[in-house]
């Protein structure tokens, strides 16, 4: 209880935007942070790290994308859409991570919905989802947006149907690339140009 408390107290703190490649790394860190529960709810069985790093290395491309709740520069959740490298199916995955400590804060919620708004405005009508029987809280969270849910002993799938684009949901994500686009590019500065070079550059 103490940490589910801890963790609605945190959940303020971060912010909730899209992954870039060059933040591959802290999406990697976050899947390796994974306790073995929490990696076999993700990933529907027991995964090492070995599994992890290729996973990081390829969930990055034309095929998906990936919305992260970031805190103190560090990914704590993350959310993934995959299957747009096949638009003509208008259908998608979703998958989430989100670890431990930061559980019960809202935080699965919020990057599910970023990731239905990327998905309607990239042609996807319909979103899957599967989850282990026993993960009652990623079953709460498919009924609270509404989906299907369906299955058995195994798994249950939950569908989606997300609806079209509009234009509040294309400004919507481009606001949030822009402000994510940005806090990158600040990162990067940082990493690239040393702070007194910074300072004297803008005459602090």
């Amino acid at each position: 209880m103490a940490r589910s408390k801890q963790a609605r107290g945190k959940a303020g703190r971060g912010e909730i935007r899209r992954l870039w490649l060059a933040e591959r790394d802290l999406f990697r860190e976050h899947l390796l942070r994974l306790d073995p529960l929490t990696r076999q709810q993700r990933f529907g069985t027991a995964v090492n790290d070995a599994f992890l790093e290729n996973y990081a290395t390829t969930t990055f491309g034309v095929g998906g994308l990936v919305y992260a709740y970031i805190e103190d520069g560090v990914v704590r959740g993350a959310a993934e859409l995959r299957g747009l490298d096949d638009i003509a199916a208008q259908t998608g995955e979703a998958a989430f991570s989100v670890e431990t400590g930061w559980r019960r804060a809202g935080i699965g919620g919020q990057l599910f919905s970023r990731l239905i708004t990327a998905a309607r405005n990239r042609g996807i009508r319909t979103l899957y989802m599967t989850c282990l029987p026993e993960n009652a809280a990623m079953r709460r969270l498919a009924q609270k947006f509404e989906a299907d849910l369906a299955g058995g002993y195994a798994d249950i799938e939950g569908v989606i149907a997300t609806g079209g684009p509009t234009p509040f949901t294309i400004l919507d994500e481009a606001f949030d690339n822009a402000k994510g686009f940005a806090t990158l590019a600040l990162s990067l500065q940082k990493t690239f140009w040393p702070t007194r070079i910074l300072a004297r550059a803008f005459g602090a």
